[in-house]
């Protein structure tokens, strides 16, 4: 069986996610719009939504196709002071979006290129947010 392209963004960032930094997929029959991975580590925790964009060169709005259930989890997790990230992935890399207007209203084609990173360096990233290196 072949995995989703979502499924295989996503293994590609935790390929490289630095071990110090638990991570939990998530998925519940029952319970709608919580995001794929949580992340902990010891500075904060993180929840992620990862999408996927079937094309390598955007020529619209970027904006993550998130349900209602999602983006309605999200913002009020976000309301609360909870970290929640969406990161949308395609061939290339893929882009974080942190701020919620940008996931709510999308970004313009040219900044979602530039913005791109590579699976490596979103997991940095992640790694960076959640876990402090101990000296």
């Amino acid at each position: 069986m072949s995995r989703k392209p979502e499924t295989t963004f996503t293994n590609g960032v935790h390929r490289h996610l630095p071990v110090a930094v638990y991570h939990m997929k998530n998925h519940n029959d029952y319970v709608g719009g919580i995001p794929d991975v949580w992340y902990s580590g010891n500075k904060n925790d993180l929840w992620v939504e990862y999408k996927y964009l079937p094309i390598s060169n955007p020529r619209s709005v970027v904006v993550p196709d998130l349900s209602p259930k999602q983006l309605y989890w999200i913002t009020g997790r976000r309301a609360e002071g909870r970290n929640a990230w969406v990161i949308v992935g395609y061939k290339p890399g893929g882009v974080i979006f942190t701020d919620l207007d940008d996931i709510r209203d999308g970004i313009l084609p040219d900044d979602f290129l530039a913005r791109t990173l590579d699976r490596k360096v979103i997991a940095e990233r992640i790694g960076a947010f959640c876990h402090a290196i101990e000296e």
